[in-house]
């Protein structure tokens, strides 16, 4: 097939992840595949990365009679926008030609449900919904549509050897909405019924909102016991010093690699109920679910591997075993590719 994949964010963002990981796997598949995106975006430097065919859209708009004539001249036959106004745009370049439009949701907000959002999504032949709770919000939107749930995959390694030491991590940019503050809070519960538990902080953010969690952690008197690594470049080396995953976040969420990546490690996951979390944590198997910004369910949920150490080996095999079975980076392919096939022939 030749693939446009339509990709317009100004940031990185877990929608470019999905987006990204999809396109290059299906051209290390043989497709030819083609990543749009806004010029300046930091995504048509990783397209660019995964020998993808990039063009960077300035005026999409302005120029929409001339990226007409591209995509004819590229022989694309089905185009896939992440965004809403990619949708739009898709919609625009595809119309009164054979090819076929899909849309990826894997956004947070609500599908609009005015007319010009209905007329759209006649225009569609498949909308792919990143987890169950957009699927559904998709169907209340446009029940006449053909709508699919397709998870994120991700490449995986062998799970990591379990570490002994009782160390709790968080692995993420250092966002509000991720959760870090219910974090800390919960760790400064934990410690004080165990006072041998330690905590990482992963990922990197502004210099102010690291201060600030810094400030935050002292005055928990987590000293010590918490560590902010910032930015890591090998994130398996940061993730096999943890015996336990956390996702900590209060919204969002609607793909969650953090939530992948512990469980491909072999880590079982605390993760709080949003997004797409009930769908990737099973819990009481994998790991345990709690409301997003309660640090005292979040710190019971903790305290439970510490009471019972062998907790961690069960629920962290069990969770490899899931990623393997729901969430790796072929099935993710397969699905998809089952999607595009089923809306060309719907379209001819």
């Amino acid at each position: 097939m030749r693939i446009l994949h339509i990709e317009d964010e100004p940031w990185d963002s877990g929608i470019a992840h999905y987006a990204l990981t999809l396109a290059a796997e299906l051209r290390r598949r043989g497709h030819e595949v083609h990543f749009w995106g806004r010029a300046g975006s930091p995504l048509l430097d990783l397209a660019a990365r995964a020998d993808l065919r990039t063009r960077a859209l300035r005026r999409p708009w302005a120029g929409l009679h001339g990226l007409r004539g591209r995509v004819r001249e590229l022989g694309i036959e089905l185009i896939d926008a992440h965004t809403g106004n990619g949708h739009a745009l898709a919609a625009a370049l595809a119309a009164f030609t054979g090819i076929a439009v899909v849309r990826t949701r894997g956004d947070t907000r609500r599908a609009a449900k005015h007319p010009l959002a209905r007329l759209l999504a006649k225009r569609t032949q498949a909308f792919i919904a990143a987890n169950s709770c957009i699927h559904r919000e998709l169907f209340e939107a446009f029940p006449s549509s053909r709508i699919v749930t397709v998870f994120q995959g991700i490449t995986a390694g062998p799970a990591l050897p379990l570490t002994e030491a009782p160390v709790f991590g968080i692995l993420g940019r250092l966002d509000p909405v991720k959760g870090h503050e219910t974090f800390l809070d919960a760790a400064a519960r934990v410690l004080a019924e165990h006072p041998a538990a330690r905590f990482e902080v992963i990922g990197g953010g502004p210099a102010e909102r690291r201060a600030f969690l810094g400030h935050r952690a002292g005055e928990l008197g987590l000293g010590e016991a918490c560590v902010f690594r910032g930015h890591v470049a090998d994130v398996p080396e940061a993730q096999a010093r943890c015996r336990v995953g956390v996702v900590a976040s209060l919204g969002s969420e609607a793909v969650s690699r953090a939530a992948l990546e512990w469980m491909a490690a072999g880590r079982p996951v605390v993760a709080s109920s949003v997004g797409c979390l009930p769908d990737i944590v099973a819990d009481g198997e994998t790991g345990f679910l709690v409301p997003p910004g309660d640090a005292t369910a979040l710190s019971e949920a903790l305290c439970r591997f510490l009471r019972a150490p062998e907790l961690a080996a069960r629920l962290g095999a069990r969770g490899r075993k899931r990623f393997e079975d729901r969430f790796g980076l072929h099935r993710f392919v397969d699905e998809t590719e089952l999607v595009y096939k089923e809306a060309l022939s719907h379209h001819d």
